[in-house]
């Protein structure tokens, strides 16, 4: 589509840019008071980080959509843009909650952390609304470059600094394969517009262009595989997740998943809704390894930072059922799964943060005996862990049976047994810490430190999740329009 030579950006297009304006005016304010006035930036920070993301989330809930041919090929303001957008202002709210209880008792510069997180942030955005293969590459590079920084960011942790290093190098090589993969899509179309891919491919025929778009998807695919932790891409995730600050692991754990599942969406649920059988198969190979792997080793895991990795990339291969099947149903249940996820995930963190005194994080031990000590941290976490494993009549079990399916419906039967195995065995690992909590502790635990920010993510997570159980039904509605 040719642009107008007098096209200009009024002023409801800034309106509906307001979103990303007002984290990037954020990130640059906090950037500038960590730089002259580093006193201030340590007590306003979080402040005006959360204050952002607040007014952000109520500009993408009111704005209203453009329509301007400067913007419309590169960002999308439909429906679905507007919900992730909303979703990663809320995550971003969360992590900002806890990386306030976090600098309660560990000790680093602030401004920068925020403008980090917030720059993580932009690239999320980026990727919920690109309608361009380069927008997307943008967002998720911004995202990256954010992430390597902060898995790094207690410079003195002893294992900080090698998984950031880790996360980096293997990045980077995601990096060049989706950017590769974009190149060769460009190469067999001649456009990288997400609504042109689809005719385009169609009226390639047999031949070598149709080889070489597949080619180019292929690598899109792996690329992204990588950011959603896939097995055998996953390798980077446990020790990244280990070595990083807590509120970060909680960031990535639920931020990075679901950028990495949005952008699948907006590719191959979105723009190439079966395109090629082919791809929807291979999606269902790489979700047998996903589940099987992930939940076997996460059964002998102890330190809960490197346990959450398992469990990520454990409901990654359950995030991969949807995508293979690639039916209309597919995508209001993927993003309803990821909802749930991200609720139970940020809410599990929220109750890690009153116990995480140390770099080493909290392990299985420091869990015994928390029901005696505190019953309401014991109940959140519960409820948290619960969701996650799909046990009824939590909302992660309406989630699961989703998934299910529409994946029995597509054909993937012998998918779907193992993915209901996998279930069973992810309900014992879950179930133990629960057991663990619930347990007497061999000697007197030290009582959990008080924490408002961590306790309004638990209470938030807690009620919302309390919500979905008994009344999904609107947000089901809502993704099904």
């Amino acid at each position: 589509m040719s642009l107008s030579l007098n096209a200009t950006l009024s002023l409801p297009d800034f309106i509906a840019l307001s979103p990303l304006l007002i984290l990037l005016v954020a990130a640059l304010a906090l950037l500038l008071l960590e730089s002259f006035a580093p006193f201030a930036a340590k007590r306003l920070s979080a402040t005006i980080t959360a204050l952002a993301l607040a007014i952000a989330l109520f500009a993408a809930i009111t704005a209203p959509a453009s329509e301007n041919a400067l913007l419309t090929p590169w960002l999308r303001f439909d429906t679905l843009a507007r919900a992730f957008t909303c979703f990663f202002l809320a995550i971003g709210l969360g992590a900002t909650l806890l990386s306030t209880s976090f600098f309660q008792r560990f000790e680093a510069s602030r401004g920068e952390y925020f403008f980090l997180l917030l720059s993580a942030l932009f690239g999320l955005i980026l990727i919920g609304s690109a309608a361009d293969l380069l927008t997307l590459f943008l967002g998720i590079e911004t995202l990256s470059l954010s992430l390597y920084v902060l898995c790094g960011y207690m410079k003195k942790w002893k294992f900080s600094s090698e998984s950031a290093i880790k996360y980096f190098l293997m990045g980077a090589l995601a990096a060049a394969f989706l950017l590769y993969g974009i190149a060769l899509v460009y190469g067999a179309t001649g456009t990288t517009r997400l609504d042109a891919l689809l005719p385009a491919y169609q009226a390639l025929g047999s031949g070598p262009s149709q080889v070489l778009f597949l080619s180019g998807i292929a690598l899109i695919t792996l690329g992204l595989a990588f950011e959603a932790a896939i097995v055998p891409f996953h390798v980077w995730a446990p020790d990244v997740y280990d070595g990083a600050p807590t509120p970060v692991t909680a960031f990535m754990a639920v931020g990075t998943k679901v950028g990495a599942f949005a952008a699948f969406a907006r590719i191959f649920l979105d723009a190439l809704p079966h395109f090629d059988p082919l791809w929807n198969q291979a999606i269902a190979l790489l979700a047998f390894p996903t589940l099987i792997y992930a939940n076997l080793v996460a059964l002998r895991q102890t330190q809960l930072r490197r346990f959450f990795a398992y469990s990520g990339i454990s409901h990654a291969g359950f995030l991969l059922l949807p995508l293979a099947a690639g039916t209309a149903d597919a995508l209001p249940a993927l993003m309803f799964y990821l909802i749930v996820y991200g609720l139970a995930t940020l809410g599990a963190f929220s109750v890690l943060a009153f116990l995480d005194r140390s770099e080493e994080g909290v392990t299985l031990t420091d869990l015994q005996g928390l029901f005696k000590k505190s019953p309401w941290l014991a109940a959140v976490l519960a409820l948290c862990l619960l969701t996650l494993a799909g046990i009824p009549p939590t909302a992660g079990f309406l989630a699961k049976f989703h998934l299910f399916m529409i994946a029995f419906k597509a054909g993937y039967h012998a998918l779907v047994v193992v993915a209901l195995f996998t279930t069973i065995v992810s309900a014992y690992y879950y179930l133990r810490i629960v057991a663990m909590m619930l347990s007497a502790s061999p000697n007197e635990i030290s009582t959990p430190s008080r924490s408002w920010p961590a306790a309004a993510v638990g209470i938030i997570s807690f009620a919302a999740i309390v919500l979905l159980s008994c009344y999904p039904s609107p947000l089901i509605s809502f993704f099904n329009k």
